[in-house]
């Protein structure tokens, strides 16, 4: 479960991202030279998110690429039902907590039995800082 609270909280900070660029591309499209690797996109760079994991997990070279690939397909989907205006916030929000849910799924599916514990921790410290208003700190 708190492999999944992690991911979950990796996940709304992934979409809170993409949700802020939304919001205000006219604003960044002038400033892009302050915000290096995310000029354009607004998002999370996925490169040094594999980096933070691999260091906090240990993650092989091979678990690597799996997470890049997961968490590249993750943010295809959270910008496409970003920019998907048809749909309730309702929705999205349902929508979102199924496309968490497969990252969780897919995450856990490529970790050792001595990298879950890590990564539970990672969870519920992700919770933690979500639980006391984390998300605001992204605005």
């Amino acid at each position: 479960m708190k492999l999944m609270r992690l991911m979950t909280l990796l996940a709304a900070g992934l979409l809170a991202m993409a949700a802020l660029a939304q919001q205000t591309p006219p604003a960044k499209e002038s400033g892009d030279h302050k915000h290096g690797g995310h000029m354009g996109s607004g998002m999370v760079n996925i490169d040094d998110h594999v980096k933070q994991l691999a260091a906090k997990l240990d993650l092989t070279a091979d678990q690597q690429t799996k997470v890049k690939a997961i968490l590249q397909d993750h943010q295809q989907q959270v910008e496409a039902l970003t920019k998907d205006t048809s749909i309730s916030k309702e929705d999205k929000h349902a929508k979102m907590k199924s496309i968490h849910d497969s990252v969780h799924t897919k995450v856990r599916d490529i970790l050792t039995d001595d990298q879950k514990p890590k990564f539970d921790a990672m969870v519920k410290d992700m919770d933690q800082m979500h639980s006391h208003g984390g998300d605001k700190a992204h605005q």
